[in-house]
């Protein structure tokens, strides 16, 4: 079963990754979808598995500055528990070494953010039902990997929440998180 967890773990960043991004002078934008699930210890025990998503459209303003709105989330159904985080917003990134396959960014994306959680009535358990919408947003140091031709890259960052609220904003249920997404650019 763990096999096959992580068989199905690979399978799904292969072939449902497929966010965006762009810092190239001669690509001005990028569009695309992000949808994986979040690697835990829950995914790789088969207990359940949370979903992240995100769909972006980025437009560079010049070799470093690239911004764009940006919908995104994760959920989880399970059994008894439902659990949705959307956030609507946009990003602004500043990325250095235009001209490298290898670059440095920072990232500010601020967003409003619409939580709702909901356990269902159990004969130990009354149930459980709770939404709330607030203005959050993260700050992100990362780098991005260019392809040769600059069509694809992949970024790894590191999300740091700005929300001072008691909702976890990211699927690891911190105020903090490592990412990574598959980007196309034109």
């Amino acid at each position: 079963m763990k096999n096959l967890s992580i068989l199905l773990c690979f399978t799904c960043l292969i072939f449902f990754v497929a966010p965006v991004q762009a810092q190239d002078n001669t690509k001005n934008s990028s569009i695309g979808i992000q949808f994986n699930p979040y690697l835990d210890s829950y995914f790789f025990d088969g207990i359940y598995t949370k979903w992240v998503f995100a769909i972006r459209y980025g437009f560079n303003i010049n070799d470093h500055i690239s911004f764009g709105p940006e919908f995104s989330g994760f959920y989880l159904d399970h059994t008894i528990t439902k659990f949705t985080d959307f956030n609507f917003g946009g990003f602004v990134r500043y990325a250095l070494l235009p001209a490298s396959r290898i670059k440095p960014f920072l990232e500010f994306s601020p967003y409003y953010s619409i939580y709702h959680y909901k356990i269902d009535p159990s004969p130990n358990w009354e149930g459980f039902d709770k939404e709330s919408t607030y203005f959050s947003g993260y700050l992100s140091p990362g780098i991005s990997l260019y392809t040769k031709k600059r069509k694809f890259s992949l970024d790894l960052m590191y999300k740091f929440s700005i929300t001072n609220k008691p909702e976890a904003p990211f699927a690891n249920s911190n105020k903090s998180v490592f990412s990574y997404r598959l980007n196309f650019n034109f």
